[in-house]
């Protein structure tokens, strides 16, 4: 059985690295949970094809061997910058 594609991700925590898959909600905050915390990083704007590529043990399923794909995390895509970060303020 061939799994389908999943959709490429559009967006990046800029604290916890978790995807988002819905332009509607760059620049709001993560809804990602660690327990009863929510965390506190900010979905930045990743849609740039260059940005992504297809996990190369699930060929993008998100699945391996019936399981959820342990090299992307079940999401099926690798981010291939570098996690996005807060800007520091500038000294005046």
């Amino acid at each position: 059985m061939h799994n389908q594609k999943k959709q490429q991700p559009v967006a990046v925590c800029s604290v916890c690295g978790a995807f988002g898959y819905s332009r509607q909600h760059i620049n709001e905050r993560c809804g990602k949970q660690y327990g009863a915390r929510r965390c506190m990083g900010v979905r930045k704007s990743a849609s740039d094809w260059d940005n992504w590529k297809e996990c190369p043990k699930c060929s993008a399923s998100g699945r391996y061997d019936g399981e959820e794909c342990n090299m992307c995390y079940g999401s099926g895509w690798m981010y291939i910058r570098p996690r996005l970060t807060e800007s520091e303020p500038v000294a005046t």
